[in-house]
């Protein structure tokens, strides 16, 4: 970056060498009311308007005026064109549009706040979820691999005849459970 402009941009002065448009009013277009020859305002963006601060204001004034008259008729406070529900001040489709509105910004004041709350939260390398219960892969038991005596059968279980607590000397004969 030039030393100048760096230098320019800290004490808030134009830079050296620097020169401004002429600002002169012949630049801008007259105003497109009948009678006015003032040239034309300039809107907050920077281009030009159709008509003069003054002609711009008249002209709030009488909107201002003839909806306060249509108000005072019975029109909506909203639009101030159509007739008003019974028993409120908006007509019905003022009063959907106004409720869509609400529910836009109430909707992006809850996605607004989960960004926050998201941003808000630490730094962290790894957090476990409910899900995995405090498992994660650098704390998880390996999983456990069968081994040959999962495969293979089992021994066969040991003759009910050699099995001498089985036999009785009332009857001479084995126990059976059933």
């Amino acid at each position: 970056m030039d030393l100048g402009l760096l230098i320019a941009q800290w004490s808030g002065q134009l830079p050296p060498g620097f020169l401004l448009p002429a600002e002169r009013p012949e630049a801008r277009p007259q105003c497109s009311h009948k009678r006015c020859h003032r040239p034309v305002a300039v809107k907050t963006n920077g281009a030009f308007a159709k008509a003069c601060q003054r002609c711009l204001d008249r002209r709030a004034r009488s909107c201002r005026r003839r909806r306060a008259f249509f108000v005072a008729q019975g029109g909506c406070r909203r639009c101030a064109y159509r007739k008003r529900a019974e028993g409120d001040f908006l007509c019905p489709r003022c009063r959907e549009d106004r409720g869509v509105e609400r529910a836009r910004k109430r909707r992006d004041a809850i996605d607004a706040a989960a960004v926050d709350e998201f941003a808000a939260r630490p730094e962290t390398a790894h957090r476990t979820s409910d899900l995995a219960c405090g498992l994660s892969p650098w704390n998880a038991r390996p999983k456990a691999v069968p081994s040959a005596a999962y495969w293979s059968p089992l021994p066969d279980p040991e003759p009910k005849a050699k099995q001498d607590w089985r036999w009785s000397p009332c009857n001479g004969r084995l126990h059976r459970r059933y």
